[in-house]
């Protein structure tokens, strides 16, 4: 229970009120599956009874995604996107994501805009949002190519 004085959550405490309980059990059964019930039941109780009080006690809101939804979504880079280097971070409604390019080649500068093509694990693969002069561009330069 005193190393809930060293961390910033209010979660280890009940494992040390559900080892005092096993304590007062190991007081007068000596029986260690007894004690070890004991613990496991107390404890358990404690935390998922009062996850909800210390949610409304804190004021943080669990936020759950779906991946699914910020696909297709615009994402601002936060962070230069390398492939080749292995970095890259953007933002998408708020929260932070690792983010490869779609293309090996193509470096994206922080603070242009990309689009989220998926999502892959932790990461989000994205492709840079083209302006319609630099698309024509590129598209010139394709069938150059060819």
């Amino acid at each position: 229970m005193v190393l809930e004085i060293f961390t910033p959550t209010f979660f280890v405490f009940w494992f040390g009120l559900g080892s005092l309980a096993a304590a007062i059990v190991a007081y007068f059964y000596e029986n260690t599956i007894f004690e070890l019930l004991t613990f496991i039941v107390v404890s358990g109780i404690l935390v998922l009874s009062t996850r909800k009080l210390a949610k409304k006690i804190t004021g943080e809101e669990v936020r759950s995604i779906n991946v699914d939804e910020i696909i297709g979504k615009e994402a601002i880079v936060i962070e230069q996107i390398d492939n080749k280097l292995g970095k890259g971070v953007v933002k998408v409604s708020g929260d932070m994501w690792r983010a490869v390019s779609v293309d090996d080649d193509v470096v994206i500068q922080s603070g242009e805009k990309v689009i989220i093509e998926k999502v892959e694990g932790a990461h989000v693969v994205v492709r840079p949002v083209f302006k319609p002069k630099e698309f024509e561009n590129l598209k010139e330069n394709k069938s150059d190519n060819l």
